[in-house]
């Protein structure tokens, strides 16, 4: 049985960049596609998911002592007009929350080509390869 889904993928060279950038292109990309406020993205990707600096930032809200924490220089404008940085802190028990915590919302990251992709409904999907998957 198979289902009909809207896919959006990211190539960019994910595999040669650390968690933390992978972490970067996951929210980046539900952002792009759920275009949701700061108020209700912070509830989707809440702190505790990363741990002391939490996963997003509203840019204003970020001092100079953890400006080194977040991608400060490439800023998310959100259709609140916030702006939000993404954090750059992910050590392996945080970050394979923050990976099961992204497959709830439709995030599928795939292990051979590091391609992640946005499944626009929640519609199971078969698959050939399941081993496939981080």
């Amino acid at each position: 049985m198979a289902t009909s889904v809207t896919k959006h993928s990211i190539k960019a060279n994910v595999r040669k960049q650390t968690n933390s950038r992978l972490a970067q292109k996951i929210v980046e990309n539900y952002i792009d596609k759920t275009k949701m406020s700061f108020s209700v993205l912070q509830k989707v990707w809440f702190d505790e998911l990363q741990g002391v600096n939490g996963v997003i930032k509203n840019l204003n809200d970020i001092d100079k002592g953890n400006e080194q924490n977040y991608y400060i220089d490439t800023p998310i404008t959100l259709i609140d007009g916030t702006k939000i940085a993404i954090c750059n802190q992910w050590e392996e028990k945080n970050f394979s929350n923050f990976i099961l915590h992204a497959r709830q919302l439709g995030v599928e990251i795939k292990a051979d080509d590091f391609q992640v992709e946005y499944v626009t409904n929640y519609s199971k999907k078969l698959k050939s390869k399941s081993s496939n998957l981080l």
